[in-house]
């Protein structure tokens, strides 16, 4: 099984030309493409080896209803993982925050005004130096600029948790950024009608933090707290995962068996690779996903 990871699913922005995402037009023929060989169309597919094709979506997009009435044509499904904080809260999470400054504005200038900041507000702990030195291998596959990706592993791995907030905030006004969760966000009534045509819902946390920052307690929180939300939209059984940025870095031993304790069967990363019978059977919370622009 090829497991294949979205995310944006959209046409060009002049707003933020910047963005990267795929737009309408390739991933209908992305799909197209995929069913000449199979799309998985049921739940019980997951737990068995095959050929065919899984699209898995992250982060609860709007641009997901699309996607999914796509695959319905197809007759297919796909697994859409939330994360719960902008529904439950009506927030913007952090790792859109950054996405949304440097869809706008240059890399180099989002760096130049972080930096600003912080030197006019004389904060001098910004920046975890153990942490940059832990997750240094984020973001290499990326074929983005060099400023780009330090600006992305500065607010997801290894800038404060708790300023970063604060700093986002600041500069998507400093940009004159103002998006709405509510018109980002897929919300309630979506979800349910995700499910009504056949697709799968599973969590992808709470706040969508680097899990493998956060102490036993705060991702079991991350865990549980998105399981029993998402359940309670929808009225089943949240069984299914994905890891916040994805790959072996953004979780740890902590959280393999929070997933265990919580009864999750299935949690995906991001490794490219098929997904083998042994994968399934010896590291269901392991499964390897391609991203789909390598497609």
């Amino acid at each position: 099984m090829k497991s294949i990871m979205y995310h944006y699913i959209r046409n060009k922005s002049k707003l933020f030309p910047n963005y990267n995402i795929l737009e309408k037009k390739d991933y209908i023929n992305q799909i197209k493409k995929f069913s000449k060989t199979g799309l998985i169309n049921s739940y019980e597919e997951l737990f068995i080896s095959s050929d065919k094709f899984l699209p898995t979506f992250d982060d609860g997009f709007k641009d997901h209803i699309f996607a999914a009435e796509v695959l319905k044509k197809h007759n297919s499904i796909g697994i859409f993982f939330i994360p719960t904080s902008p529904l439950k809260n009506n927030i913007m999470l952090d790792v859109h925050k950054t996405h949304l400054i440097l869809g706008k504005v240059k890399s180099s200038k989002a760096l130049n005004e972080l930096e600003k900041y912080l030197y006019k507000n004389k904060i001098t702990k910004f920046y975890n130096y153990n942490e940059k030195s832990k997750y240094k291998s984020a973001y290499q596959r990326h074929n983005d600029e060099d400023d780009k990706k330090q600006f992305k592993k500065i607010m997801n791995y290894y800038g404060d948790l708790k300023l970063k907030h604060k700093i986002l905030d600041y500069l998507l006004k400093k940009f004159e950024i103002n998006i709405k969760p509510k018109d980002y966000y897929l919300n309630k009534k979506e979800i349910k009608y995700l499910k009504s045509i056949g697709m799968l819902i599973g969590s992808h946390s709470e706040s969508h933090t680097l899990l493998s920052r956060l102490s036993y307690r705060e991702q079991f929180k991350e865990l549980n707290n998105s399981k029993i939300f998402l359940e309670k939209i929808i009225n089943k059984n949240i069984d299914t995962f994905c890891y916040p940025y994805g790959g072996r870095i953004s979780y740890n031993d902590n959280t393999l068996k929070i997933l265990k304790k919580l009864k999750y069967k299935l949690a995906y990363s991001v490794q490219y690779r098929d997904i083998s019978l042994k994968d399934i059977q010896r590291k269901p919370y392991e499964l390897p996903r391609y991203d789909c622009n390598l497609f």
